[in-house]
């Protein structure tokens, strides 16, 4: 991913903190397949590992043999910025349309996790990671009897260890702070306080 200084990431721990926020990525192999998930980001003693399942119908997970590389695309928050809003008079005459956005790109080697236990452990905590924070959280064990078995065959659970992290916080850094004001202005009107809130932080 091209990457100027000035757009990079402020910290690692921003691009974690990204991932844990919009855990819905796109993991792509070397085949050039995709496929699009939620993940569970875990913090291990030998790093960082994503967790994911996909459908047994999906034959995608035929390239998680733990020798194929693979990339997951996390995507922030993005939007349009329009010359228009420029702070300059001039501004429309010397900015162009352009877009702001947050990405994080996660490189590794996807494996599968074999065995009925290891594959509910990992559905659980994916689960009560989506549930957590909810006034009445949906835990796997309000399954009816024997659904979780015949969910396990229909899935595949795999995790990927985490080799690199790489993002981009494309954010107007390379603007004037006059401009950048009016932009978060502009955004902030249009109902994207998300995007502006971004870009202040």
């Amino acid at each position: 991913m091209y990457v100027p200084d000035h757009f990079s990431p402020p910290s690692d721990e921003a691009m974690v903190s990204l991932i844990r926020a919009r855990s819905f990525g796109a993991l792509i192999t070397s085949d050039l397949q995709a496929t699009h998930i939620p993940f569970l980001l875990e913090e291990r003693t030998d790093g960082l590992v994503l967790v994911g399942h996909v459908a047994r119908a999906n034959p995608h997970w035929q390239m998680f043999d733990g020798a194929n590389v693979g990339l997951v695309i996390f995507q922030g928050t993005d939007g349009y910025i329009s010359p228009s809003w420029g702070d300059a008079p001039d501004a429309c005459e010397k900015l162009v349309p352009t877009w702001n956005y947050m990405v994080v790109h996660a490189k590794g080697v996807p494996r599968l996790v074999e065995g009925e236990v290891a594959a509910h452990d990992l559905l659980t905590r994916m689960t009560a990671a989506q549930e957590e924070g909810r006034a009445l959280p949906w835990r796997v064990e309000d399954l009816a009897p024997g659904m979780m078995e015949r969910l396990i065959t229909a899935l595949v659970v795999f995790e990927m260890p985490i080799a690199s992290l790489e993002g981009k916080w494309k954010l107007s850094q390379n603007r004037t702070e006059a401009d950048r004001n009016a932009f978060r202005s502009a955004l902030t009107d249009e109902g994207r306080s998300d995007l502006a809130q971004a870009m202040r932080d």
